[in-house]
């Protein structure tokens, strides 16, 4: 069975269901999505939204709702603190050589899709900033020299 039947036979099973456009059955129908695809592809959501009569950007924020969904093929996942305290020791600069790196889109995937870039205001690590976790790993104390060498060998994998 090819992928697209198999995603649109996950739409047809959460439409028959008795409340398809509620988000406890919307975000189970996209984690099946994500099963099968690896993520969940714009192409799935905009099928999906047609046949349960919900808007796509009910789904996409439902996506970015839950950080398990994914709605790129990414492979890997950088988190770099921008809370006060790394912000005084440089997370802002380390933030801008990562995106100059990776050439990010908007949406802080890399130019090759393979690795998404994020933010979060504080990583609750304020002894150790500035903080990064890469793939859930942290790695406090960072500085440009120390991420691009990190990000150059995500690049290689």
């Amino acid at each position: 069975m090819k992928k697209t039947d198999e995603i649109k036979e996950i739409i047809e099973y959460y439409a028959g269901q008795k409340e398809p456009k509620d988000q406890e059955n919307l975000t189970a129908m996209l984690r099946e999505i994500q099963e099968t695809e690896g993520w969940i592809p714009s192409e799935a959501c905009r099928m999906a939204a047609e046949k349960l009569g919900v808007k796509e950007s009910v789904l996409n924020c439902i996506i970015k709702l839950y950080p398990s969904l994914k709605a790129a093929p990414y492979v890997h996942e950088i988190l770099l603190c921008t809370g006060e305290r790394c912000q005084k020791k440089d997370s802002m600069e380390i933030l801008e050589a990562v995106k100059k790196k990776l050439q990010t889109d908007r949406d802080g995937l890399s130019r090759d899709k393979r690795i998404l870039l994020t933010t979060r205001n504080c990583l609750k690590k304020c002894r150790t900033s500035p903080n990064v976790c890469i793939d859930g790993v942290h790695y406090p104390n960072m500085t440009k020299e120390k991420i691009l060498k990190l990000t150059d060998s995500l690049k290689q994998e």
